[in-house]
């Protein structure tokens, strides 16, 4: 009996032995067996398309056409009529590549027929109007101190040449009530957008002339928009209903001032109140600051003036110009400015040639043929001191 359970016991063990054996074994061949994970199921591709959209922006400041300027034109053209696109070239491949691109039209276009006039009583050719629109522009302020050069007449020529312009938003005259009660807006990549014009009044002189244009405005009140608040809140409200940006040219300010007035600063904040997006200042000749204003959360950016785009003007800062781009962005209920960037350029002028160039392509060479700045070589260095000074962080600048 004790021999069996001695044996018994080395039979247990032996079994121990065997089943640790195998076991080690086995590890050793699937040494990650108890560890090893389920293959995790594929991601399924997303159907969901992007819900952001995106339309360019560019504006430039105050198209001044003086007689010299149209007179180039003339001496470009082969068949002794006006041919501006040599005025623009050198900053159209800035500007069509936008899809909106806005211009303050500061002279009337008023009808050749009524004779084509420089300072002081500007008439500027119709051909003016298709080379803007060749250089890319489609948005163009009308709404400005020299609106009423020609009188009445040239007004509702205006109207009815840009009438015929159907990709082109003209604002800020008008040649009827249903005219001028109707808010220009326009879409593009699925954004829609409304723009609003104008301006603080019209030259007083003449006398007799201004005297005419009190006896309009009472007869015909909706030729002109001007910055009557309670009309622009009307406007505003109006725009805001048809569109997802709302876009606003104002001419104020004084001329030749690189410094704000308090009609300036006092309409900037109102049209940020009323929620406005961008505000496009003219009228001063001079470049002025760049400021983001804010109402309840909302940001309007306001551009109090980029100066002259073309002109014959005199003044060393009359040179000196800005070109403003930026992008227009809707993220489903979202709507925000982006990208936003602030390009000088000169107005350049002699004997022979009025053009523009971006200031970072303007050199030395071409300084000494300029009629006015050939006269002060550190201008340059002084300009981009200049744009430094009224361009808030946040915005690049291209020079």
């Amino acid at each position: 009996m004790k021999k069996r359970k001695l044996n018994l016991k080395h039979l247990g063990i032996s079994m121990i032995a065997i089943i640790v054996v195998f076991s080690l074994v086995f590890l050793f061949l699937h040494p990650f067996a108890s560890t090893k994970q389920a293959p995790k199921p594929k991601a399924k591709k997303t159907t969901e398309k992007t819900t952001q959209q995106k339309v360019s922006f560019v504006a430039v400041g105050d198209n001044l056409i003086h007689e010299r300027v149209f007179n180039y034109a003339k001496s470009q053209s082969s068949n002794n009529t006006y041919n501006f696109k040599p005025v623009y070239q050198h900053v159209k491949p800035y500007i069509s590549k936008k899809d909106l691109a806005y211009v303050n039209q500061e002279t009337i276009i008023g009808g050749d027929e009524l004779g084509i006039q420089g300072y002081p009583d500007f008439n500027s050719p119709s051909q003016l109007a298709d080379d803007l629109i060749d250089t890319g522009f489609n948005l163009v302020n009308g709404a400005t101190n020299h609106s009423y050069d020609q009188g009445l007449n040239a007004v509702f020529n205006t109207c009815k040449l840009w009438r015929t312009k159907p990709n082109v938003l003209f604002a800020g005259l008008y040649d009827s009530q249903e005219d001028r009660d109707h808010i220009r807006t326009i879409e593009k990549n699925g954004i829609k957008f409304s723009f609003l014009a104008y301006t603080f009044g019209v030259n007083q002189e003449p006398k007799a002339r201004y005297r005419q244009y009190l006896k309009d405005v009472q007869n015909y009140p909706y030729f002109i928009g001007t910055l009557d608040k309670e009309k622009i809140k009307q406007d505003v409200a109006k725009a805001k209903q048809e569109s997802d940006f709302v876009i606003v040219s104002a001419h104020f300010g004084k001329e030749n001032s690189s410094e704000l007035g308090e009609s300036q600063i006092e309409y900037a904040q109102f049209f940020a109140d009323l929620d406005v997006d961008l505000v496009v200042g003219n009228h001063s000749h001079i470049v002025q600051p760049v400021n983001w204003l804010e109402h309840n959360g909302h940001q309007t950016l306001v551009v109090y003036s980029l100066g002259n785009f073309v002109s014959t003007m005199d003044n060393v800062d009359n040179q000196l110009e800005g070109m403003l781009s930026l992008d227009f962005i809707k993220d489903n209920n979202t709507y925000s400015i982006e990208n936003v960037t602030y390009t000088p350029l000169i107005n350049h002028y002699n004997a022979n040639v009025v053009t523009i160039y971006p200031l970072k392509n303007y050199n030395n060479d071409l300084l000494l043929q300029h009629d006015i700045l050939k006269n002060d070589p550190s201008c340059l260095q002084q300009f981009q001191e200049k744009i430094k000074s009224i361009v808030p962080d946040g915005v690049k600048i291209n020079m």
